[in-house]
């Protein structure tokens, strides 16, 4: 318990850091209170969670936490009009509903995903408010640091150009399509009862172990991308953090801890670690 209450403080010092960034046209209100709007969100969510007696709800609520940080942002900084704003916070709502939909439909009716099965296991008769620290609350921290890009995407005030707009829906199409053609893949694997215990390696699934989360990390350099041409190197350096932090999540926790549970169910899974890479595709 003490390192989940230590995770939350670190992360919301470093969103209190990135909102004190002194930017033009920029509060550190304003990130704050975006942040705050994702947590009530949440902290609803974790009461429907405590009722249905399933944490593993906020999976499917992960992209949607997106697009509540990008709407709640686009009013709170007055950026409704912003032809800029409009156009990150049109993409946000299409990669945060494909993925709320796609896990909607793998999730729902299942029950509880492991990983919060075993937390379930570990925080007994006190699991009902400890998952709100571990799961909820620490997953809004995330999604509103992985969100920067957004905010400073919002404060980039340089003319939106046809360049910008190509170069950027075209790496998010890219990325948004990596994502959902691996996902498909992989469901059509675990569909066919002869490949009931293997390991995926079809289509995308050979060039790397989590050719989805690939596809997020994608997504989410295109949306930093609309910030590059502003004239603040601190807008630009704010944005970057997204798929940075993003990549981190991916290759440092939520990677490994998919890895070592397919090694217990797989042990052939070690030598496909050996083949293949975490998240970059790995061509031959």
């Amino acid at each position: 318990m003490k390192k989940i209450f230590l995770m939350n403080i670190v992360f919301f010092t470093m969103i209190l850091g990135v909102s004190y960034i002194p930017v033009e046209g920029g509060s550190s209100e304003h990130l704050l209170q975006g942040f705050g709007v994702v947590i009530s969100f949440l902290t609803i969510l974790w009461l429907v969670s405590i009722v249905l007696k399933d944490a593993s709800i906020i999976d499917i609520f992960w992209g949607p936490s997106f697009i509540v940080l990008g709407s709640s942002l686009i009013m709170i900084m007055d950026k409704v009009y912003s032809e800029r704003a409009l156009m990150i916070l049109f993409l946000v709502i299409l990669w945060g509903m494909r993925l709320a939909i796609h896990l909607g439909i793998r999730n729902i009716g299942h029950g509880e995903d492991f990983r919060y099965v075993e937390w379930r296991k570990e925080g007994g008769s006190n699991y009902w408010w400890f998952s709100f620290f571990r799961v909820f609350l620490l997953q809004g921290a995330l999604a509103t640091l992985v969100g920067v890009s957004i905010y400073f995407g919002y404060l980039n005030e340089t003319f939106l150009s046809y360049i910008e707009v190509f170069f950027g829906s075209t790496l998010f199409f890219i990325g948004i399509a990596w994502e959902s053609i691996s996902d498909i893949q992989l469901k059509k694997f675990r569909k066919d009862p002869k490949n009931k215990g293997k390991i995926c390696k079809a289509g995308l699934w050979k060039y790397s172990r989590h050719p989805n989360y690939f596809g997020d990390l994608v997504v989410w350099t295109s949306i930093f991308t609309f910030s590059i041409s502003s004239n603040n190197i601190l807008i630009i350096l704010g944005s970057s953090l997204s798929p940075l932090i993003m990549g981190m999540i991916f290759y440092y926790i939520t990677g490994p801890i998919l890895d070592q549970a397919m090694i217990k169910s797989r042990p052939e899974y070690k030598e496909y670690m050996k083949q293949s890479n975490s998240l970059f595709p790995k061509f031959k």
